[in-house]
């Protein structure tokens, strides 16, 4: 019996695998993990949207794994095996908790989801995906499911969330002399910054309580509801209207900017386009070596070294620029045919400076009708409508 107390006393370390953990601080730690994941993955995740050559990439994350360069490779299995054996620990006495007893079947069973979850790439994404979607609802039930026995203990107010420190981070944490909030400065471009906001809103309260002198609790807990509604009001409705004010105030400028070129003399027109068509093209001349605007073609000639090594996305980019560096200057050649850069995809080649070889063009299957066809059709459609070649090897 006294064994079995032992095993479920109360644990809340960052990594155990004895004890229980109540709903509070398994939330707690989660975010804890999640935010050195999200730090340490970062190389990561910007090594995979620079490689993926489609949009059908982001559903295949065992080709984005094998396209990670070696060491990125290795940063990933190293982040993610510590984050498999802190969330199993976590786990494993979240779910003492809930059953009130040391299940060990229970525990190898979502030990065992979370590691599939985790190093489950390489399996059929079906399968993956699946299994993922399991250990989603598997997480869910284990933050709000309340335990048979931490759901016995007295309440606490310090360990209420503080949805103040939530909504304002390190602001709040100035007016409270919680100053690890500050933190916030660092994490706040990067996907650490939301798991940092919910580690504010647990600890707030006891950060708050302990950092600053209050006559009593009641004082204290009417403090943070003031200050919680300050903060939602200032983060879901001042904020927002002040970013669409800004936008509006945007989008006024650039209207009153094309009427006052719309009025402008023509010379003033004429020397605008020149401006960009001139930038335009110098921008162009970084990536091709030269080209010739056809009457029935754009050839665009470039460093077949250079094109090789571009991803699809970038070959993608540079292909649009040829088609828009072509419209530009067609246009102004002659006013008034006005094409625009999708009239002139059809038309833009780029080719080999070295071979002539053809490298890329665009092709739109002529079969899919755009009334009758979803948005992913088309957008499948679009995405393969660029054909790109690999120069031949002599």
């Amino acid at each position: 019996m006294a064994e079995t107390i032992d095993k479920l006393r109360l644990n809340n370390k960052f990594i155990s695998f004895e004890g229980i953990l109540g709903r509070r601080d398994y939330l707690l730690n989660l975010a804890y993990i999640c935010i050195i994941d999200a730090l340490f993955m970062i190389p990561v995740t910007l090594s995979i949207l620079s490689n993926m050559e489609s949009a059908a990439d982001a559903f295949n994350p065992a080709k984005l794994f094998s396209n990670l360069p070696l060491f990125l490779k290795v940063l990933n299995i190293i982040v993610l095996t510590f984050s498999a054996f802190v969330r199993i620990s976590n786990i494993i006495r979240r779910t003492n908790d809930i059953t009130g007893s040391v299940n060990y079947l229970i525990n190898t069973i979502l030990s065992l989801i979370q590691f599939i979850t985790l190093f489950g790439i390489m399996l059929p994404p079906v399968v993956f995906y699946s299994i993922a979607a399991i250990n989603f609802i598997i997480i869910l039930v284990l933050l709000f499911k309340k335990g048979k026995i931490t759901g016995k203990y007295p309440h606490d107010f310090i360990k209420e969330f503080n949805w103040g420190a939530f909504f304002g981070t390190w602001i709040w944490g100035l007016f409270n002399k919680s100053y690890k909030t500050l933190w916030m400065w660092l994490l706040w471009f990067t996907p650490a910054g939301f798991w940092f906001a919910i580690v504010c809103g647990l600890k707030g309260n006891e950060w708050s309580y302990k950092n600053k002198k209050w006559e009593n609790d009641s004082k204290f807990r009417r403090s943070q509801e003031i200050q919680t509604i300050v903060f939602i009001v200032l983060k879901l409705i001042v904020l927002p209207l002040i970013y669409i004010a800004l936008f509006i105030s945007l989008l006024g400028a650039v209207i009153v900017g094309i009427t006052k070129l719309e009025k402008a003399p023509a010379h003033q027109k004429a020397a605008i386009a020149n401006n960009i068509v001139n930038f335009a093209e110098k921008y162009a001349l970084l990536h091709f070596d030269y080209y010739k605007i056809e009457r029935d073609e754009n050839k665009f000639y470039i460093s077949p070294k250079d094109w090789s090594e571009y991803s699809f996305k970038e070959k993608k980019q540079i292909f649009d620029m040829a088609a828009s560096l072509s419209s530009y200057k067609r246009n102004k050649a002659n006013p008034k045919i006005h094409t625009t850069k999708a009239k002139e995809l059809n038309r833009t080649k780029i080719y080999s400076s070295k071979t002539g070889e053809l490298l890329g063009k665009f092709y739109i299957d002529t079969k899919i009708n755009p009334k009758n066809a979803d948005f992913k059709t088309i957008m499948k459609a679009m995405l393969n409508s660029y054909k790109f070649y690999n120069p031949q090897v002599k």
